[in-house]
């Protein structure tokens, strides 16, 4: 099947979509985990910092991501991506949460996936390199079909297959709760949709959906006949999860993943050229590899084909606009024609630039006065300084080509090719990723029917918490017990910190909203830390202490508050636990619960203290 699968091959524009979406995503997750660096790191924050500086790996880890969205020196930019994965997320406990698997295993199979051959600055450098006057080449834009269900496998099914286990045991999940009972209490909301929550066969249908889709995705999502529904399903559970929970790069992270699933004729499609008359005619020389280049690099960014190129020997003096210019003249300068209006230097690069619709803001700035007075004299001045000696593949010393050969076919022995080698390990890797998620999944089964007293059950239990360690660190192979009933069980209570001015005024700090819901500080791994690390449903009272620490002396650095003397009030909004049944109005209900203050921080001279409540006994 392996094999098969292999030799199928498909346009990998879909899969270079996905690589621009994933590392977009990504990009967003590095930016806020940058700025939260110190409150992640710190031993407290800005007071006491952490032993090593994290802003250069994570400036590094930006960068690299950037060279990946935008397909340059992708292999090396994807190794780079992926080690500083493993160093900055790999190693954080009480920051973790589940997308950080996902990227670990997602940056792991980028290292290996063939992401640039669509819409790449390495395409274009390799129609650079073999290209010359006479030829174009244009590299290979199919990729097999493993491209595209690999990282669905990894990233999406092995995710639903782990998390289903849970869910069967679940005493909510169980009964259709499971979209309802984790959307009721207000800290889990980022948009709030009590109308919807009031809804009861709707939150049960979306209940019940979530299991059986989760429970058939592995065993379905390769099927041609079962994609489409499949992929409305998966991006309407996670968009929902976009808007309503605040982690919105894991709704995000998941939709990009669900990308690979979209049909590939329909990107196709998308990008299909116009059929409609070029809006632009671009006259080059033919005879110069650098107007070649031109060329080239024009016709790459130009996926609409809205720009017509010509030669200059051959065509000028076919228009009726050009036949009166001297060749000579056509040759040292580049001319266009548009509209019936003829276009030379700096401004036939504007309208290049607004023929390519991305483009069009580029040349809007290129017309700017003072920018374009600057950048016609420039260009200019580059012209009248250029060596103007007819430049050919001869005299600049340009020796054409010889293209690639299809890696797949050489040879390593006499009856094995690299094309057999790859198959090998594709199938080698997949048993490997297959085998450490059967086992990690083991812990994930709560029901054994008493075989986990058995000598042999402990055995397996031992060995499967031994490979999630590393499995988890390396490759994101773990457990996904995502929103489960004993995250919630008696819970009822939500805390939040204000800070009081030297007027008395409150100023609530962005972790937890007046109505109980998260804050702007609260998206992703902090969200987790304050909601489940800081404040679980049963508070360690020092967990709490140094978590409120932290994220004061965070805030009050962010916001430019002084800790010689800066007072702060804890508040508690006492909430009823959630009832094992459906239940109309809740939400609302705990929203409007009251606050009341159980305890207060100072800082005096960066000094900490804390004098707080035992919550759980209010």
């Amino acid at each position: 099947m392996i094999n098969r699968l292999y030799n199928k091959k498909i346009s990998g524009l879909g899969l270079s979509i996905f690589r621009i979406a994933y590392t977009l995503v990504l990009f967003c997750e590095v930016v806020q985990f940058n700025y939260f660096k110190h409150l992640i790191f710190d031993k407290i924050p800005f007071i006491r910092p952490a032993e090593i500086d994290f802003g250069i790996p994570i400036k590094i880890w930006m960068i690299a991501i950037i060279f990946v969205t935008l397909g340059l020196f992708t292999r090396l930019a994807t190794i780079i991506n992926y080690l500083m994965t493993i160093i900055l997320l790999g190693s954080i406990n009480t920051y973790e949460y589940h997308m950080f698997y996902a990227y670990l295993g997602m940056n792991f199979l980028l290292m290996f996936l063939p992401i640039s051959r669509n819409l790449s600055l390495d395409r274009l450098l390799l129609k650079y390199k073999y290209s010359n006057t006479r030829f174009q080449y244009n590299p290979p834009k199919k990729v097999s079909v493993l491209a595209y269900l690999i990282p669905v496998f990894v990233g999406m099914g092995f995710v639903y297959f782990d998390s289903i286990f849970y869910k069967f045991t679940s005493a909510y999940w169980t009964v259709g709760l499971g979209m309802w009972y984790p959307s009721s209490i207000p800290f889990t909301n980022y948009i709030s949709i009590p109308t919807i929550l009031d809804q009861k066969y709707l939150m049960l249908f979306l209940g019940y959906l979530t299991m059986g889709f989760e429970l058939i995705f592995i065993f379905t999502f390769f099927r041609k006949k079962w994609r489409i529904p499949l992929l409305l399903i998966g991006l309407g559970l996670h968009l929902g999860i976009l808007i309503c929970y605040p982690i919105p790069w894991f709704g995000l992270g998941m939709c990009a993943i669900y990308l690979l699933m979209v049909p590939v004729s329909w990107w196709e499609k998308l990008f299909k050229s116009s059929e409609k008359p070029a809006k632009l005619i671009f006259y080059y020389d033919g005879d110069c590899p650098l107007c070649n280049r031109t060329k080239i690099t024009i016709q790459h960014f130009d996926v609409a084909k809205r720009i017509d190129f010509k030669t200059v020997q051959y065509y000028a003096e076919q228009n009726e606009l050009l036949k009166n210019i001297p060749t000579a003249t056509l040759l040292d300068d580049i001319h266009s024609v548009r509209n019936g209006k003829v276009y030379k230097g700096l401004d036939t690069y504007i309208q290049v630039l607004n023929a390519i619709t991305y483009l069009k803001p580029l040349s809007w700035t290129l017309r700017i006065p003072g920018i374009y007075h600057t950048g016609r004299a420039v260009y200019q001045y580059i012209a009248k300084n250029r060596n103007t000696e007819r430049c050919t593949e001869e005299n600049c010393g340009y020796t054409p080509p010889v293209t690639p050969p299809d890696e797949d076919q050489l040879k390593i022995l006499q009856n094995y090719t690299l094309k057999d080698l790859k198959i090998s390990l594709i199938k080698t890797g997949l048993y490997i990723i297959i085998l450490l998620q059967v086992i990690v999944s083991y812990n994930s089964i709560q029901k054994k029917g008493g075989f986990e007293n058995t000598f042999l059950g402990k055995e397996m239990a031992k060995t499967s918490d031994a490979v999630e360690k590393p499995s988890k660190t390396y490759l994101g192979i773990t457990h996904h017990a995502v929103f489960m009933d004993y995250h919630f069980n008696a819970y009822n209570h939500i805390i939040s910190v204000v800070y009081v001015d030297k007027t008395g005024r409150e100023v609530w700090l962005p972790i937890i909203d007046k109505d109980g819901t998260a804050g702007n500080y609260l998206k992703g791994p902090t969200w987790i830390k304050w909601c489940f690390r800081t404040a679980d449903n049963n508070i360690n009272q020092e967990n709490l202490k140094r978590g409120i620490r932290d994220f004061t002396a965070f805030w009050a650095k962010m916001n430019g508050v002084g800790l010689k003397n800066a007072k702060f009030i804890i508040k508690v909004k006492k909430i009823d636990t959630l009832p094992n049944h459906w239940e109309k109005g809740f939400l609302k209900r705990q929203m409007e619960k009251p606050w009341m203050d159980v305890g207060i921080v100072t800082w005096l001279n960066k000094k900490y203290s804390i004098d707080i409540k035992e919550i759980e006994r209010l």
